[in-house]
């Protein structure tokens, strides 16, 4: 990846740590110590004119001072210093660099310093990562860049490129959680000249790239952001997204944060729904599903086969795989067969399985359940179900009967722990050790299995619709697509109206709004009607008021109008369509209006 903009950044040959400290305990410290410690085999340059020597090599005063231009200038000073140390890293010819700072001077209430610094990169083409961020690992380097010593932190064979916006989840996800490994970790902050578009396509050019992770605030280069997406799609690498700022106020606290305008997160929705992204709603979701989509076994056709050892879990379990959508394998009679010499008397062969009885037997009796799950056809994954207090019994036994299951299968072998404190750092590490996919909360588990599956069961997309001839925006628009006028009020209350709006980041967005409330879904124009009809369904579930000739009608219409929204983009802000009612000869409209983009 020679000629990739960020090649100087995440794999540098030269390296300036601007602030190398020699005081334990300090971000210069452990700066400069963990690239030692890592092995860094490059040039290392530590800059600080109070040292004469820093880790056993000569320190130099300043940037000007060094026998070379670096590719990466570490620019680990508070903001007072900041502006001319950057400006010494553009005058020297340094290749890339990163700031740490929160790049707020005292007193400045306009942002004036993180705004030259953003003007003075991209004049200069610097690329930066941060500020107000812990720099980036690339652990396929063993190249930590950050304020503390990671060398420790570095774990061979990662797939996981993660990037985010807050550098407190650059450890949690990225550095913490022995499930998975990452091969990239980058903490982009205000992204001063380097967008998370910029890191996912550098990611996706990695051979070692089986899985992205985003926790982001928003897309600043929504153009790039897309095409990036776009990019994992046809590399078939899954992409993970944390988006955080829906609420009002947590908007308010992105943009105190890292300046951040989070946008509107139905346009995200859209993007996302548009681009198969997954969307993790919390921390233990996210973590869950990169430990299952990372893992070298992925779920084979089915649903999903769970053992538990109590009642009681079971009919939680059970409740809870309707309310998340997981599907649970219907297991044959063959594998009834399986299970019934090994199960209590009182005890059915169902799928979930209550599978304690007494304790004689019982590791050989749970290894028979899980391989009676696992070579069932329908079957995708295997999935105990409980909570490992790691005692000297029984716990130890349901681990050591999953590892020899999971050495009889190639379908993934789960253990879900309902509540993670009861073994999550004992047994849940020993069992990961030995290739069991450990997952942390029984809802947060079942999303990200769900995740998981739909994840298997992708497909390319359909293409876009071809759009037909444009009609002219007057009120004769309705007309023009097929549509009778109506002023029947008594129909209108549940019924469908359709939707353009322009989001300032992506463009024209096409929606439906449900009748009677506020509830709406969007997509990114040119779906074809069976995405169309996703919408339809995801307003109004399992009842729709209209008949399901009607249903098909709508979703054709919606498939019409989205293919001729991009060229409306240039005369309308936003546009209401509706409400789209049902007649004996077809549809009709009681309602029109659209906002001019030049009023």
């Amino acid at each position: 990846m020679a000629d990739h903009r960020l090649e100087p950044m995440l794999n540098p040959r030269s390296i300036a740590v601007v602030g190398a400290s020699q005081r334990e305990g300090s971000a210069g410290h452990g700066m400069i110590h963990g690239l030692i410690n890592a092995g860094f085999d490059g040039d290392l340059f530590p800059v600080n004119p109070r040292y004469r020597n820093v880790a056993g090599l000569p320190c130099h005063e300043a940037l000007a001072d060094l026998p070379q231009p670096v590719d990466l200038a570490v620019l680990g000073v508070n903001s007072t210093r900041l502006e001319g140390q950057l400006d010494d890293a553009i005058a020297t010819g340094a290749g890339s660099a990163v700031i740490f700072d929160t790049c707020y001077l005292d007193g400045e209430s306009d942002r004036g310093l993180l705004n030259r610094l953003k003007t003075k990169a991209r004049e200069a083409g610097l690329p930066v990562c941060g500020g107000n961020g812990m720099g980036f690992i690339n652990l396929s380097r063993r190249l930590p860049v950050t304020i503390f010593d990671a060398s420790s932190k570095l774990r061979e064979g990662g797939n996981v490129a993660f990037i985010t916006h807050s550098g407190t989840v650059f450890s949690e996800i990225g550095n913490n959680d022995f499930r998975y490994a990452c091969n990239l970790i980058v903490s982009c902050g205000q992204e001063i000249n380097g967008t998370v578009a910029d890191y996912m396509d550098y990611a996706l050019d990695m051979d070692s790239t089986r899985v992205i992770a985003l926790f982001i605030e928003e897309a600043r280069d929504p153009r790039g952001f897309t095409a990036a997406l776009e990019k994992a799609r046809m590399k078939d690498v899954p992409v993970v997204a944390m988006k955080v700022g829906r609420t009002r106020l947590a908007a308010e606290f992105a943009r105190v944060h890292s300046d951040a305008d989070t946008g509107n997160d139905t346009a995200y929705q859209a993007v996302f729904d548009h681009h198969g992204v997954m969307r993790a709603r919390s921390m233990d979701e996210m973590a869950n599903l990169l430990a299952l989509l990372s893992h070298q076994r992925q779920p084979a056709p089915g649903g999903i086969g769970v053992v538990l050892d109590s009642g009681g879990e079971r009919e939680m379990f059970t409740d809870l795989a309707e309310d998340t959508g997981v599907p649970l394998a219907v297991i044959t009679g063959e594998t009834v067969a399986r299970i019934r010499p090994h199960l209590h008397h009182a005890l059915e062969p169902v799928n979930p399985l209550d599978a304690w009885g007494t304790a004689h037997n019982y590791e050989d009796d749970f290894e028979a359940y899980f391989l009676a799950m696992a070579y069932d056809p329908g079957v995708a994954m295997v999935t105990f179900c409980g909570d490992f207090q790691w005692n000297p019994t029984v716990e130890r036994g349901y681990a050591k009967a999953l590892v020899a299951a999971s050495g009889e299968t190639g379908k993934p072998v789960s253990a879900i722990l309902n509540t993670p404190m009861s073994g999550l750092m004992t047994a849940g590490r020993e069992m990961s050790r030995h290739g069991i996919v450990v997952l942390c909360g029984t809802r947060e588990s079942l999303l990200a299995i769900r995740h998981a599956l739909a994840w298997r069961d992708r497909t390319l997309p359909p293409p876009p619709v071809a759009a037909p001839c444009h009609p002219a925006l007057n009120d004769d628009f309705p007309a023009a697509l097929g549509l009778a006028r109506s002023t029947e009020e008594s129909r209108r209350s549940m019924m469908p109206t359709i939707l353009l709006m322009i989001d300032p980041a992506f463009g024209p967005l096409v929606g439906l709004r449900r009748g009677g409330s506020d509830e709406e879904a969007w997509a990114v124009p040119g779906i074809d009607p069976g995405t169309a009809g996703t919408l339809i369904d995801r307003l109004y579930g399992t009842w729709f008021p209209g008949s399901a000739v009607f249903r098909l009608e709508l979703a054709s219409l919606m498939s019409m109008f989205s293919a001729i929204a991009p060229d409306l983009a240039d005369t309308v802000t936003s546009l209401e369509l509706g409400p789209i009612l049902e007649e004996e000869d077809g549809m009709a409209c009681a309602g029109f209006t659209w906002q001019n983009a030049r009023a």
